[in-house]
């Protein structure tokens, strides 16, 4: 028998989604009708589990079949895994069935069901049973906009056929909104560091750190790697406002699950640290993957590719 595994494990899925056929137009989909319904029929070698489907309701169900290298064998024995109470069937040709981060944030749209089935990309179908992905708080700096950090984040999930189920939690800092609280009245001269932050300021004149500008009597935007630069250029302590990632993870309450974000003071690799795992801040596509590989094998996230 392969009914090995225990269903109500967290995050079960098929590490093929060819293991997975569909049966639609049932009668029912009552367990006892599609154990007498599929037992006896013959299944293709690969196929495993069968997402039933009567009308709009969908079940889920494991099969078993003799140790046979035919390519077809008949159906020995059946388990409900999910039933149509418990399992939503999503149809979003955008997702990768067979991406766990991808499948975990279609079971985030649908928090209510025990399993979300999927038929996305390429019309291929697979399932999450019993979602429950790692939490991952991607926390970084806007403007500029996009974020750089929480891109090269999804760029990552979107195809790690090799991690677990993740899905992203942005915690975005408006440096904007920094200035506004910490200066009720707009400063006259403000100082970014670089034109790339793509900030503009009304009320502001904003100059930018990287293009040494004559010195004025301004505010300035930044971190320590900003201020260092400020004294190599200006011989003088700026005023200041700060915007540093470091600060805003110390903020974060304990406990509440592993954050990523980025330093400028780190020159490459990974640097994990009390409040995050930090990168660069001009982090590379590698760097980032490695940050999140690194922050999932220490999380120890439970999960069942079957």
């Amino acid at each position: 028998m392969v009914f090995a595994f225990d269903s109500h494990q967290p995050n079960v899925l098929p590490s093929r989604y060819r293991q997975v056929a569909l049966a639609t137009g049932l009668a029912s989909l009552e367990p006892e009708w599609l154990v007498q319904h599929f037992v006896g029929r013959e299944a293709y070698m690969r196929t495993r589990f069968i997402v039933a489907r009567c009308g709009e309701e969908t079940a889920l169900i494991e099969v078993d079949r003799p140790d046979s290298r035919e390519l077809f064998s008949p159906i020995v024995a059946v388990r409900v895994l999910a039933g149509a109470h418990e399992c939503h069937y999503a149809v979003d040709p955008e997702i990768d069935c067979g991406v766990p981060s991808q499948l975990a944030a279609a079971s985030a749209r649908h928090p209510a069901a025990r399993c979300v089935i999927v038929e996305g990309r390429y019309s291929h179908v697979s399932f999450i049973l019993n979602p429950a992905p790692l939490v991952l708080r991607v926390l970084d700096i806007v403007p500029p906009f996009p974020s750089k950090l929480l891109d090269q984040v999804q760029r990552v999930l979107a195809d790690a056929e090799d991690l677990p189920p993740v899905v992203i939690e942005p915690v975005l800092v408006d440096s904007r909104e920094e200035l506004a609280a910490a200066c009720p009245t707009p400063p006259a001269q403000v100082l970014v560091p670089c034109r790339g932050s793509g900030i503009e300021l009304p009320g502001s004149t904003v100059s930018y750190l990287d293009e040494r500008p004559p010195m004025a009597d301004w505010t300035l935007l930044g971190c320590e790697r900003s201020h260092q630069i400020h004294r190599w250029f200006y011989a003088s302590q700026a005023r200041s406002v700060d915007v540093c990632p470091v600060r805003f993870a110390s903020q974060r309450p304990a406990g509440e699950g592993p954050v990523l974000t980025r330093c400028c003071l780190i020159q490459e690799g990974v640097e994990p640290r009390k409040h995050g795992t930090f990168v660069p801040w001009g982090a590379s596509l590698v760097e980032v993957s490695k940050a999140i590989h690194d922050i999932v094998r220490e999380a120890d996230v439970s999960w069942a590719p079957i």
